[in-house]
């Protein structure tokens, strides 16, 4: 690994509806401006939802050389694993039967790729709004492969606390339209933001950058807490500061605010 005892802090983006425009892409004012955090002593790290194997275009062309991915669940630096954890089989089990009961598919990452238990429609709009490829079907894939996120896929936000009381062993976060994120109980961005401040031993100041119900821990494990202008409810109540929408120069008027550039 590469010596970062240069850089005087560290910043964290959430991806969908923070660091990426409407189409899923970085905007090239944003790619710039990363490059000027860098020069100015900021390491920045994306701190997402998504597998790693989805933000290798993404790093390639932000800059960006760290990922808390899989909401915490696996860590990368310089393209070099430096902390990942699996959901246990017998709990996937579980949560399989509970959202069968239901009706409702499960989507299963591991480093590599993804895959559902079933393509559902909702499974369908949950990558299209990602503007990701349609996984496969492989039901029973996970019983001899490592899983290291989980999605529920559906529409309905009650489901949320449906499934955290029905399966306590994890975590549960519904953070697009059709899809709930799901992690171990133990595990959210915010553990993964520690992973890397213990591990690199950056002593400065952390920004925090998010809108969506998985970045509640994200800000609160950060020093300087930034919410977007289209953030949901409540995030904006925890953030220092509130940004504009991630389509309105959101992260460039953060950084100004922040004097990091």
């Amino acid at each position: 690994m590469k010596d970062y005892s240069n850089y005087k802090g560290l910043a964290f983006f959430d991806l969908d509806g923070t660091l990426l425009n409407s189409k899923s892409q970085l905007d090239q004012e944003v790619i710039e401006a990363l490059s000027r955090i860098r020069e100015n002593g900021i390491l920045p790290f994306v701190a997402t939802g998504r597998g790693p194997f989805e933000l290798k275009h993404l790093i390639n062309n932000s800059g960006i050389n760290g990922a808390v991915s899989m909401n915490g669940q696996f860590i990368m630096l310089d393209g070099e694993v430096i902390y990942k954890e699996e959901i246990p089989t017998p709990v996937i089990t579980k949560l399989l039967d509970v959202a069968s009961a239901c009706n409702e598919a499960i989507a299963f990452y591991d480093d590599s790729h993804y895959w559902v238990s079933e393509l559902t429609k909702y499974a369908i709009k949950a990558y299209e709004y990602a503007h990701m490829p349609l996984p496969l079907e492989k039901p029973n894939y996970y019983l001899k492969n490592e899983v290291n996120m989980l999605l529920v896929l559906t529409d309905k936000l009650s489901q949320q606390d449906y499934y955290k009381e029905a399966v306590p062993e994890l975590n549960f976060y519904m953070n697009s339209p059709s899809s709930i994120d799901v992690t171990n109980i133990s595990t959210n961005k915010g553990t993964g933001v520690a992973h890397v401040k213990n591990l690199l031993g950056i002593k400065g100041p952390s920004y925090g950058f998010g809108d969506g119900r998985n970045d509640f821990a994200l800000l609160s494990a950060c020093d300087n807490k930034t919410a977007m202008g289209n953030a949901v409810h409540g995030l904006k109540e925890i953030a220092d500061f509130v940004t504009t929408a991630n389509t309105d120069h959101g992260i460039i008027n953060a950084f100004k605010h922040w004097e990091i550039i």
